[in-house]
């Protein structure tokens, strides 16, 4: 076995290699300084030596620094056969405030690194500028110290800075307890402090608390390179160069920030506030919405309204509240209506930009159906609210308003009653011949009978001899003109009876011809035919027109103009409850289904009795000019 002693060697060499390594891992902190300013950033170098697995555990560091950057690196190297590797991680650390702030010590597996105090002074060091004033730095501002639940409050910051800082990144403000939200773009203005010229750059926010006890807001974090004035940040790589040709190779070029002068990374904060919220008042009752200003806006379609049975009418409330955000705003309760169907869309709300103040708007759509006739009340809307200005609660209000609504089919039926008509108007309804009696004796006083009753009566008189002087001529033109007129009369009075029948009898015929109340061509059954199609196809819209279509090839003028009168004149029980249908569809709710083969089957029949009830199209309606015995 020569071989054993070569492998027992060569196992207690490895063995050897193995405890070396285990005794050189280990991990070890430093920093760059160990005392800084405000702003200024602390390198931390965590190197572990030997063979290493996993992460270290940063976590203990947020308690007093923010981490800006992290880094990680390993490099392995061979000397005289022997391996070795190093792992080094760089971070680069933010102090949150001023102090004698402790890095503890950093967990690698079973291994830890020593724990560094450093120092954050407050003022500056040899980066600032002479007089001391600071070359960059931020303050927070709040509108409110002492707010309500809910109640949003305005939150600014602004960066003050005398060089525009390069690569700046301004982190947003952080609140336990609270809702923050960016309000506007960036305002940029002058400004100055303490005698020294600042350009401002100003960002806003709306906080709105969500319980009440202390707020405290964190300041946002504001990372930027400003130049270096101490000498100790990264040298120009052209320095040397330039000091070669004497200073003077790149005369005449332009300055460039961040180039050709060293610089340094700062994190700059302002000071965190503390807001005492104060609980919802025992006054404020169950709706509680804390805000400057609200004002309700009450329109109308059409305007002024106008209320008939079964006509839609829409009405719409704007609600504006200035100190609230959208999702603050409750809804309106509008109460039922007696007399109405009502039918209200899904409401709308929005925070405005470019206000003053945050505002916002929600608006309430409701197309309201009348049902009947008679006076439609609709009851008084109130809205309770807390105005966060006088610390007063307050009430707005809608009035109530009553309305008249017409009946749909009366209306439709009625003629005009104030305007007179010509004999023969088409717009007159059927007369009978107690009405036509009526005319013929109206217009009998317009005729002119005061110059021929004259002679007539003259002739008739036993003086009329000396009256008119002698038995000549006269007398007998007289009475043949007095004739004349007679017969004239009788032969306009005749005809203008025979225009009447005429009429009654065309519009009768009109009722059985397809060309019926002006819609010459269309056909009834073809009227039928678009209301079926309408329902199969599940459009209500498109089918309550079809059936006011129906209706008026049906009745003409005298079509009822709304559903519930189109229901009234069809004179089934059933018909009112599959219009109302029809009408509820159309309003309801975006997404919602209607049967309308459903519907179908059952006004179907309907429409088809009624036009059973009409008569036969083909039915001659002028009565035979020899009668037959």
């Amino acid at each position: 076995m020569p071989r054993t002693p070569l492998l027992r060697a060569a196992l207690v060499v490895l063995l050897v290699s193995i405890g070396c390594a285990v005794q050189a891992a280990g991990l070890k902190a430093q920093v760059d300084r160990t005392r800084v300013s405000v702003g200024d950033v602390v390198t931390l170098r965590l190197v572990a030596e030997g063979d290493t697995r996993g992460d270290p555990d940063f976590g203990p560091l947020n308690a007093d620094f923010d981490i800006l950057r992290r880094g990680q690196s390993k490099t392995t190297s061979i000397v005289n056969g022997s391996i070795s590797s190093t792992r080094e991680w760089t971070l680069e650390l933010a102090p949150k405030q001023v102090g004698l702030l402790r890095i503890p010590p950093i967990a690698l597996g079973a291994d830890q690194s020593q724990p560094i105090t450093v120092e954050v002074v407050s003022g500056s060091t040899g980066s600032a500028v002479a007089g001391g004033d600071r070359p960059l730095f931020l303050k927070a501002e709040a509108s409110e110290r002492t707010p309500y639940v809910q109640q949003g409050f305005g939150y600014r910051v602004k960066v003050y800075y005398r060089q525009p800082p390069q690569r700046a990144v301004l982190s947003d403000p952080t609140a336990d307890g609270a809702g923050i939200q960016r309000v506007g773009d960036d305002r940029s203005y002058d400004e100055y402090v303490d005698g020294v010229l600042y350009r401002v750059i100003e960002r806003r926010y709306l906080v709105t608390p969500l319980k009440s006890g202390t707020l405290t807001i964190n300041s946002p974090r504001l990372e930027a390179m400003v130049p270096d004035t101490s000498g100790g940040g990264r040298r120009d790589p052209f320095a040397d160069l330039d000091d070669a040709f004497g200073g003077t190779l790149f005369q005449g070029f332009p300055d460039i920030a961040g180039f050709g002068q060293p610089m340094r990374r700062v994190v700059e904060r302002a000071e965190n506030l503390e807001i005492q919220v104060r609980p919802q008042p025992d006054e404020a009752g169950s709706t509680w919405l804390p805000a400057t200003s609200v004002q309700i806006a009450d329109e109308w379609t059409p305007t002024p309204p106008v209320f008939k049975v079964g006509e839609p009418v829409t009405r719409t409330l704007t609600l504006t509240v200035e100190g609230a955000t959208s999702a603050q705003l409750p809804n309106l309760d509008m109460g039922a209506l007696d007399g109405a169907q009502v039918y209200p869309d899904r409401p709308k709300a929005e925070d405005l930009a470019g206000t003053s103040a945050p505002t916002a708007v929600k608006s309430f759509k409701v197309a309201i159906v009348p049902s009947r006739a008679g006076e439609l009340t609709l009851p008084e809307i109130r809205l309770p609210w807390w105005d966060t200005k006088a610390d007063l609660p307050r009430v707005v209000v809608v009035p109530a308003r009553t309305f008249e609504v017409a009946g749909g089919e009366a209306s439709s039926l009625q003629p005009p009653a104030a305007s007179p008509q010509p004999p023969a108007s088409s717009q007159q309804p059927q007369g009978t011949g107690s009405v036509q009696g009526q005319d013929a004796a109206t217009e009998a006083p317009s005729v002119p009978a005061g110059s021929p009753a004259a002679p007539m009566e003259s002739s008739d008189r036993p003086d009329g001899a000396s009256s008119s002087g002698g038995s000549g001529i006269w007398p007998w033109l007289a009475g043949g003109f007095g004739l004349a007129w007679i017969a004239t009369l009788i032969w306009w009075l005749r005809e203008r009876r025979a225009g009447r029948a005429g009429t009654r009898s065309v519009g009768e015929s009109a009722r059985r011809s397809p060309g019926f109340g002006g819609m010459r061509g269309v056909d009834l059954s073809a009227a039928r035919r678009q209301v079926e199609k309408s329902c199969l196809d599940g459009d209500p819209r498109a089918a309550r027109q079809a059936l006011i279509h129906w209706g008026q090839v049906m009745w003409g003028e005298e079509a009822p103009k709304g559903m519930n009168a189109l229901a009234a004149r069809i004179g089934d029980e059933a018909a009112l409850e599959i219009l109302t249908e029809i009408d509820r569809a159309i309003y309801a709710p975006p997404g919602s289904s209607w049967d309308g083969a459903s519907v179908w089957q059952r006004l179907g029949p309907l429409l088809a009795g009624v036009d059973g009830v009409r008569g036969d199209p083909d039915e001659d309606p002028l009565p035979e000019l020899y009668p037959r015995d």
